[in-house]
């Protein structure tokens, strides 16, 4: 019997979805990308970065299917769902290994750092869109100062304005803030 199954590719550093996929052979095409023997070069490099810090990626079943034909829309599904949510996969075209393999991404983040996750966010976005800061901060009709220490990290204490003001320029509308 087919085991039609849309996968994740998790990033054990970051704890998040870095590329999406499907497959009607069950278990084995997923683990083919763990030992760098994906149909994908770009999963290949990032998983030999990981290997080469001592990791592996984590792989998650999102959804089992007995109807094959559904295998393309459910993909695009989750693919969707992950980046409404801000991630960045190496599904999307302009995205490379490179971007997860940035010092930024190696370090484990702090769990007092509640803007960690905004700051890769943008970060990545801006890359994604192949903006520099300076291009950014004025497509998005913000401070550049305001921009480099959010990204850096130096950035704590802000306006929210100027924050959800980036964040619609960048697509992400939704956003729910959460006080501690």
């Amino acid at each position: 019997m087919e085991q039609n199954l849309i996968y994740a590719l998790y990033c054990p550093v970051i704890n998040k979805p870095v590329y999406v996929g499907q497959t009607t052979q069950g278990l084995d095409r997923p683990f083919e990308h763990v030992k760098e023997r994906s149909h994908n070069k770009k999963v290949n490099e990032w998983v030999n970065h990981l290997k080469e810090q001592g990791t592996q990626p984590t792989v998650v079943i999102l959804e089992h299917t007995l109807d094959p034909s559904l295998l393309n829309d459910k993909e695009q599904y989750w693919i969707n769902n992950f980046l409404t949510k801000g991630n960045i996969l190496l599904n999307q075209q302009n995205v490379t290994p490179e971007f997860f393999v940035t010092t930024e991404f190696d370090k484990e983040m702090d769990e007092n750092d509640y803007l960690a996750d905004v700051r890769l966010f943008i970060k990545g976005r801006r890359k994604i869109m192949g903006l520099t800061q300076p291009e950014l901060a004025e497509k998005a009709g913000i401070g550049l100062r305001f921009l480099r220490e959010l990204e850096s990290g130096y950035k704590t204490n802000f306006n929210t304005d100027t924050l959800i003001k980036l964040l619609q320029f960048l697509g992400r509308v939704k956003l729910k803030l959460e006080f501690v």
